[in-house]
């Protein structure tokens, strides 16, 4: 087996005539050998920055996802979860709506899973820093995520709760300085095999690459959920209202893809907005909560800012930014579950929803 191993990197590695890219089941072969102790950190290491050179197929995405799957215990895939989250970009700016829309979702009986990396790219604002303060709890295991989705509809895990890989990929990618397929491979995992799973990228070309790939683990495991696949705002799982988004559902079938427009066209006073709110970790929970809670508020208080607490005002144009990309978020998810025909009619169910809160 170390030999087949170490014959991965001769495959990859050989020259510009001799070389070539791993099938799937040879980037399966690569992760997993890894995490059973076949392969080593060099080994996989100079893979994964060969691979990172010829630039990543999506048969070795494919691959690679599937092998961190396998080493993913059973527990996770016996979960009943109807929405597969991942959330591994984080945020520059503002803060991560989507969990409003996931909420939402939650109270209308989905089963929601929400998961994520902090650790990595921790430039960045993750929502594993708010999900306690809106009363979405944190999962350690599969017992644990059971119970909170058996009593609230929705959990948070962190990624090193489902494998050791994820800590060690992490690792490797703080030393080499280098993004490897991992990045994407991770947020394919869909670790309870939920029948509806988000993926989000932002550069160009990965939505191509995202659809293919959910379609070869789709057949490579037989599977007959839908993957929804957007551009994301910097990359998160979250949809921007301020620019129209292509939805490609993705299945073992054929593909679709759908427009959903921009619901805040013309919209002014972004850039300013980000770089004068500085907030605490507080604040950001407490403006979390705040809108979450006020829904009337929010509907008659449309003034230069709406007062909350006594310590914390939430901008009118903050205001407008977190509904507007709640509503886009859920209506991408309604077209996705199928529950809709049109995008209008997701829309006005999203709407309906973010009210009726």
């Amino acid at each position: 087996m170390k030999k087949a191993y170490q014959g991965l990197i001769k495959t990859l590695g050989r020259g510009a005539k001799g070389s070539r890219s791993l099938m799937l089941s040879e980037a399966h072969f690569l992760i997993k050998g890894f995490s059973n102790g076949i392969g080593t950190k060099v080994q996989l290491a100079a893979a994964l920055m060969l691979m990172r050179v010829r630039g990543e197929t999506c048969e070795e995405v494919a691959g690679a996802a599937l092998g961190i799957k396998s080493s993913i215990s059973d527990k996770w895939s016996n979960l009943d979860v109807s929405i597969d989250w991942p959330c591994y970009a984080g945020k520059r700016e503002l803060l991560p709506w989507l969990l409003l829309a996931a909420k939402v979702l939650a109270n209308q009986g989905e089963r929601v899973l929400l998961h994520g990396d902090p650790r990595s790219l921790s430039h960045r604002k993750h929502i594993a820093a708010h999900v306690e303060q809106l009363n979405i709890p944190k999962a350690s295991n599969p017992e644990e995520a059971q119970a909170a989705l058996d009593s609230v509809g929705i959990c948070y895990v962190d990624a090193d709760s489902f494998s050791p890989l994820v800590a060690q990929f992490r690792e490797l990618h703080q030393e080499l300085g280098l993004r490897s397929l991992f990045q994407i491979a991770i947020r394919c995992t869909n670790p309870a095999n939920a029948p509806v799973s988000l993926r989000s990228y932002f550069h160009p070309g990965l939505d191509k690459m995202h659809a293919k790939v959910a379609k070869l683990m789709a057949h490579a495991c037989l599977l007959k959920g839908r993957v929804g696949i957007f551009k994301g705002v910097q990359g998160e799982t979250e949809i921007n209202p301020r620019i129209s988004t292509e939805l490609t559902i993705a299945s073992r079938g054929d593909s679709q893809v759908i427009h959903l427009p921009t619901r805040l066209e013309g919209f002014v006073g972004m850039n300013t907005l980000s770089s004068e709110l500085a907030l605490s970790p507080q604040q950001a929970c407490l403006i979390l909560n705040q809108i979450w809670q006020h829904s009337e508020a929010s509907d008659t208080r449309r003034g230069s800012h709406s007062e909350y607490s006594s310590s914390v005002l939430v901008p009118s144009k903050l205001e407008q930014i977190a509904e507007a990309s709640v509503i886009s978020t859920l209506s991408a998810v309604y077209l996705l579950q199928g529950q809709c025909q049109s995008v209008s009619q997701a829309e006005s169910l999203a709407e309906q929803a973010w009210r009726m809160r």
